[in-house]
């Protein structure tokens, strides 16, 4: 019943777990898991006083288990009982509760005054970071006795028994000054060292264990163990090289040691051999198929060399043989998020969080991925809290600036980007975002000081944007030809030269497009498909969703943006429409194949798809604008009213901002004529706008944009 109990925690329901636990201790009273994941839903919603028996019953049914630990004193915590969780932080410590989450808990109790006890409840303010990698320590590794030849003494077994009993009931203290009067009283038997560099790694002396294993390795050459221990204590100093040959000695001396083989693998990724790595701790599976930590940290190298499938597999497998592996469900999420399977990973994510609520990174990514599903309101919740937990999360401020600017409150958005950029000055991609701001903002001059200086590819075309819109016509056309001629080449880009040409003159030659009007190609869908069924109907259930967001857009008269990406939804009805409109840019390719401009020749090989709804009203437009980050832009028309006057609601492609007129010398344009079911596609350096329409009816589009995925 424990499994359907946790199955029930990890999806996210709650009231049936809880019932499932509650009935597990009906029967079992002391039962640790049911007693400690009980009281961690208690803490969840803030249920801090029926939380704290709960968890204090855990522990007392299993000290040895760590994690009972943190969550009893990080209650206490919560409760306002500072006092309280010192005495139980120090008992477990003298138990050998060690690592970076007692750290944490100790520092925020030494932040505290002391406080009277009392049960108010209180939000989390301490912060913990995700480790990358988990490497398998030896705790009761001692228990192999290794007799030195010759006329040294040994310690008789009733000595060793109670080091050794002491040692694994995490006595530390105790187990410290017996080890240490063993070393002393025959300090040419290996026991006494390895019991002692042992209970030093236990207890974070990473340099005093690396001396007692030494020891310990010459004492006794052959214990394939104490190479092992030596190698954690090296690989905890940072001495990877020297803990690689002792994980190494370890395996020749016992060939089917897959703990030694797993933090081999993990040393060499550290040392970046990811190809090595990947072997050691696929040998290390082998040896041992239900090690879950070896199947984690293999999809973290997976991860890293861009073997995505194979790394979600390896961590999923890690969650299934450990269902409360926090680290494994964050980063199963982080990985999903990587294959577009972004409704899988916000899951994923959450369990995560539901495991391990402080963790500040589950946090951010929920929040990233929030974002794209176009739920603002509730990714800016979502980065606050990441932000609450670690108050110098840079990249969380910088996220949630970006969130802030999609809700139109720009003048937060800006505030946040800055505190980003404040906690890391030399992060490029917060000045960008914040000159991206300002641009968006017209403040040309403050987007051009924050964009000037940065060695960040995407900053150039901005730059060139403030440039253009300030009138700085001498810099702007030097600079634009100082990007071609460094290959830069996108819409922007296309635009720029474009415009510029018109209202600069000059001959500087189109990498883009030079003739965009040439690449604009409409296709009437309701030939092809059951244009009710396959678009309006499903168009219709989107827009009636209450948990998608709208998206500030200043250039949209009497109308709504969505936010997000429509195609990050995993519905089979929106799968199908994007197979319907990636078999029409491959049409659209085909159809100009033969073409000599860059737009063609420099098509991309893998892309993404963006899409988005605009929902207009009665007297609805859409200012000009173009689509900076796509290759190609496109637009289907869900439904157009009738047009009471000639060309109302229409679309107009054209070159330059300027006035919703058309036949102007100085702004080429088109006016297509769009009705329901129509599909356009164009070059996204085009501008394009919506002539005003007046109806009772809704002028639906679903527009998108080819993205250059880069690989």
């Amino acid at each position: 019943m424990i499994e359907k109990a946790v199955e029930a925690h990890k999806a996210g329901k709650l009231k049936e777990a809880e019932a499932l636990y509650r009935a597990i201790l009906e029967d079992q009273p002391q039962h640790p898991d049911a007693n400690h994941n009980l009281g961690v839903l208690a803490v969840s919603v803030n249920q801090l006083a029926a939380a704290l028996p709960l968890l204090k019953t855990a522990l007392e049914a299993n000290p040895k288990q760590g994690q009972y630990w943190i969550s009893y004193v990080d209650a206490l915590i919560r409760n306002h009982q500072p006092e309280t969780a010192r005495v139980v932080l120090e008992q477990g410590k003298e138990m050998g509760l060690a690592g970076e989450q007692v750290d944490t808990l100790s520092q925020q109790l030494a932040s505290r005054s002391a406080e009277p006890e009392t049960s108010k409840t209180q939000s989390p303010t301490f912060t913990q970071q995700r480790k990358r990698f988990s490497a398998k320590k030896e705790k009761r590794n001692a228990s192999s006795v290794q007799r030195s030849s010759g006329q040294a003494s040994s310690p008789s077994m009733g000595e060793i028994n109670d080091l050794l009993a002491q040692y694994q009931k995490g006595q530390y203290t105790a187990a410290e000054k017996l080890a240490t009067a063993m070393t002393h009283k025959h300090p040419d038997h290996q026991f006494g060292w390895k019991l002692l560099g042992a209970v030093f790694q236990a207890t974070g002396r990473v340099a005093d264990s690396v001396l007692a294993n030494k020891k310990a390795v010459v004492l006794a050459p052959e214990d394939a163990e104490a190479h092992s221990n030596l190698g954690n204590a090296l690989k905890d100093l940072g001495q990877l090289q020297d803990a690689e040959t002792s994980y190494r000695q370890a395996i020749v001396l016992k060939p089917d040691f897959a703990e030694a083989q797993s933090n081999l693998g993990v040393t060499l990724m550290e040392l970046g051999r990811l190809e090595e790595a990947e072997v050691t701790l696929k040998r290390a599976i082998k040896l041992k198929p239900d090690f879950e930590e070896a199947h984690y940290n293999l999809g973290i190298i997976l991860k890293e060399v861009g073997r995505i499938e194979e790394a979600e597999a390896s961590c999923r497998q890690a969650t299934v043989l450990k269902p409360v592996y926090a680290e494994a469900h964050y980063n199963l999420g982080v990985m999903l998020r990587a294959l577009g399977r972004v409704e899988e990973a916000e899951a994923s994510c959450r369990q995560a969080i539901v495991l391990k609520p402080d963790s500040a990174d589950a946090h951010n990514t929920l929040a990233v991925i929030l974002k794209e599903l176009g739920r603002l309101e509730d990714a800016e919740a979502s980065y606050r809290q990441a932000i609450t937990l670690k108050p110098d999360f840079a990249e969380a401020y910088n996220n949630l600036g970006s969130t802030l600017g999609e809700l139109g409150q720009l003048e937060d958005a800006e505030a946040s980007y800055r505190q980003a950029i404040a906690l890391k000055p030399n992060y490029a991609e917060f000045r960008y975002n914040l000159g991206v701001l300002l641009y968006d903002s017209r403040q040309y001059k403050s987007a051009a000081e924050q964009l000037v200086a940065l060695d960040f590819q995407k900053s150039k075309s901005y730059l060139l944007q403030c440039l253009y819109h300030q009138g700085s016509q001498s810099l702007f056309n030097q600079q634009l030809e100082c990007a071609i001629d460094s290959g830069e080449n996108n819409s922007l880009i296309g635009s720029l030269c474009s415009r510029s040409k018109l209202n600069y003159g000059g001959n500087v030659k189109n990498p883009f497009c030079e003739n965009p009007f040439k690449f604009i190609r409409k296709t009437n869908l309701t030939e092809g498909f059951d244009f009710g069924l396959h678009f309006v109907k499903v168009i219709k259930n989107i827009l009636s969703d209450e948990s998608l967001s709208s998206k500030s857009q200043g250039q949209l008269i009497n109308g709504q943006q969505t936010a997000g990406n429509l195609f990050y939804r995993e519905a089979d009805s929106m799968k199908e429409i994007e197979r319907i409109i990636r078999s029409e840019i491959k049409k659209y390719y085909f159809n100009f194949e033969g073409s000599e401009e860059g737009l063609i020749t420099q098509w991309p090989d893998f892309y993404d798809l963006k899409g988005w709804l605009i929902d207009m009203r009665n007297g609805g437009m859409l200012r000009p604008h173009i689509h900076e980050g796509g290759w190609i832009s496109g637009s289907i028309y869900i439904n157009v009213p009738p047009k009471i006057k000639d060309n109302s609601g229409n679309l107009v492609l054209c070159i330059n901002e300027g006035d919703y007129e058309v036949a102007d010398v100085k702004n080429p344009s088109e006016i297509i004529d769009v009705i329901t079911g129509d599909l356009v596609l164009f070059p996204s350096s085009l501008m394009h706008y919506t002539i005003p329409f007046e109806s009772e009816e809704r002028r639906i589009v679903l527009a998108f944009d080819v993205m250059r995925k880069r690989t």
